[in-house]
């Protein structure tokens, strides 16, 4: 009987996702590979039905329903599908999902409490990048870039009070 608990123990962690049925909530890429810069293989509309084959990092491979598998960010997809909590869901669904996820099954709410997709050894080994900071800030946009765009727009300015409570302190304008 130990041996039974030991192995239940061990297989059902790969059993979690595999085949479960699952909806996008927001139209997405459906990658080739778990990557934001991988190839887009098909754009999927809000409200697909898939079925989750994997798990890796914020990746989750799926596979539509009338297409080839992929991959899409797990912020992009509700566990259960459509109808789920009507097919007699006892709650353990939600509970899984905000535990596996971060998410809540009824308000498909995200809830951010780390970084998704690195594993603490990543962090421990992460390096500075100083030519990647340099092409972050290439893209920033100057004072006048920025008043010229927001006019375009036809935006207003507005003067927040703790922020100007912070620059007249010596903080940065």
């Amino acid at each position: 009987m130990k041996r039974f608990w030991i192995l239940l123990v061990l297989v059902l962690p790969l059993l979690t996702y595999a085949g479960e049925a699952a909806q996008i909530l927001i139209k997405t890429d459906l990658k080739q590979e778990p990557f934001a810069d991988a190839q887009t293989i098909a754009t999927l509309d809000a409200s697909t039905a898939v079925e989750v084959i994997k798990r890796q990092g914020g990746w989750m491979q799926v596979k539509p329903t009338t297409g080839a598998e992929g991959w899409v960010k797990m912020t992009s997809i509700k566990i259960g599908g459509p109808g789920a909590a009507a097919k007699g869901d006892t709650g353990l669904s939600s509970l899984w999902n905000a535990a596996s996820q971060g998410r809540s099954d009824n308000t498909g709410v995200t809830v951010a409490t780390g970084v998704r997709g690195l594993s603490p050894e990543d962090m421990k080994n992460a390096k500075p990048d100083p030519e990647e900071v340099k092409k972050l800030d290439s893209y920033a946009a100057s004072k006048s870039q920025a008043q010229s765009s927001a006019s375009k727009a036809k935006l207003a300015s507005q003067k927040v009070d703790y922020l100007a409570e912070a620059n007249s302190a010596g903080g940065e304008k």
